[in-house]
């Protein structure tokens, strides 16, 4: 899936499937997850009419303040809306979205995938600005322990070795960590016509189903489109042995987004995660690092690549 640009007045990707101007829309409402949704929702090829699946995000992006708001003509002949759910009511992209609908709109929710205990010390990165090249900057995502390791002015293996030193005595039980994440995926189920936790929980040990807390594989976006097309499949129609070969048919985007946060080796031990390996790479962006590769160029905050 190409990475999603800007500009709203493009027919694509904010728009996915629809044959002709007589399409009735779909609305995909949610975070970064629901543009990897809609596409994949589009190419089920099956259905009972012409259908574009268009998404509408709950956020603004790098530069903005508020959400963008759909292009008129595609909230013409609306046939469904699936939103993600959130914890809180009150998102203004979402009561924007509600006041341009018929009160007899069908509504659909779905979960979004969340799982954070695999990243115990991840927090919000002071450093670095955003780039062209990297609206969300070089490195997104903070880690608490690594941050504390570059203030001391600690480099290279040096730097790596403190790092698992200082996190090894700060980790947290990681059992309670997951039991939290399990719980409150199963709140979200409770809350939607959807339902994932039991997804998740069969799969996370053998599968690496989350690069972040809230990106995820291939893999998990296609078990998240099949979900959501059996729910609907009441009015959208279509078939389940179709479906299958139009999901498989579209896999190959390798997932969501550019990077992929490697798994502290500890984490991995106390959770069981069968797919860990201590040479495994991770992407990010152009580059392929271990976990330790990771750990010092996070450090580092190398930018030289």
């Amino acid at each position: 899936m190409p990475s999603m640009p800007l500009d709203p007045s493009l027919p694509a990707p904010w728009s996915y499937g629809g044959k002709t101007e007589q399409a009735r829309t779909v609305i995909v409402y949610g975070n970064c997850q629901a543009p990897y949704l809609a596409q994949m929702l589009a190419s089920l090829d099956d259905l009972n009419d012409d259908y574009r699946f268009v998404f509408a995000a709950n956020h603004a992006f790098p530069g903005e303040n508020i959400a963008r708001p759909i292009p008129e003509p595609w909230l013409r002949n609306v046939a469904l809306v699936l939103v993600q759910h959130e914890e809180w009511d009150g998102n203004p992209a979402l009561l924007a979205l509600k006041a341009q609908l018929p009160a007899t709109c069908p509504v659909f929710r779905y979960p979004s995938f969340f799982v954070s205990c695999f990243w115990p010390f991840e927090c919000p990165e002071p450093r670095g600005e955003p780039e062209p090249a990297y609206p969300w900057k070089r490195y997104p995502l903070g880690d608490i322990i690594g941050l504390q390791i570059a203030q001391a002015g600690l480099t290279g293996e040096l730097a790596v070795a403190a790092y698992l030193d200082h996190s090894m005595q700060k980790m947290p039980n990681m059992h309670v960590r997951l039991q939290r994440d399990i719980d409150r995926m199963h709140q979200y189920d409770a809350r939607c016509d959807v339902k994932l936790a039991d997804y998740i929980e069969s799969s996370f040990h053998n599968e690496h189903l989350f690069w972040t807390s809230g990106h995820m594989s291939e893999t998990a976006v296609a078990e998240l489109a099949r979900r959501v097309a059996a729910t609907v499949r009441p009015l959208l129609g279509g078939s389940a042995e179709r479906m299958e070969l139009c999901l498989a048919a579209a896999m190959g985007f390798s997932g969501m987004g550019e990077t992929q946060i490697p798994i502290h080796p500890m984490v991995a031990e106390a959770l069981e995660l069968n797919f860990w390996q201590a040479d495994m790479t991770y992407r990010w962006y152009s580059q392929n690092w271990t976990f330790y590769e990771y750990i010092q160029n996070y450090i580092e905050y190398n930018t030289q690549w």
